[in-house]
């Protein structure tokens, strides 16, 4: 459930970045019945905090979390 998400995956400058939820927020709409829900959240691995829609996040799973871990731990360091 997306309210409950501590990491989530979030598109930021034309590609998915993991990130980690610091807020959530509700902002009325033009149709008084809906609100658009934002997420203000810290991109990991370079420290930005933004505010993203709701809808345009994926929960992050802890299965994807070690696979990124596990991939970034492989790599090899530039020379």
């Amino acid at each position: 459930m997306m309210a409950d998400a501590k990491y989530v995956l979030c598109r930021w400058e034309k590609r998915l970045w993991p990130a980690k939820v610091l807020a959530r927020t509700a902002t009325s709409t033009k149709n008084k019945r809906r609100k658009e829900y934002f997420l203000a959240v810290q991109i990991l691995s370079l420290e930005e905090k933004i505010k993203v829609k709701s809808t345009e996040v994926e929960i992050l799973e802890k299965s994807q979390i070690e696979a990124i871990a596990s991939s970034l731990g492989n790599a090899n360091p530039l020379s």
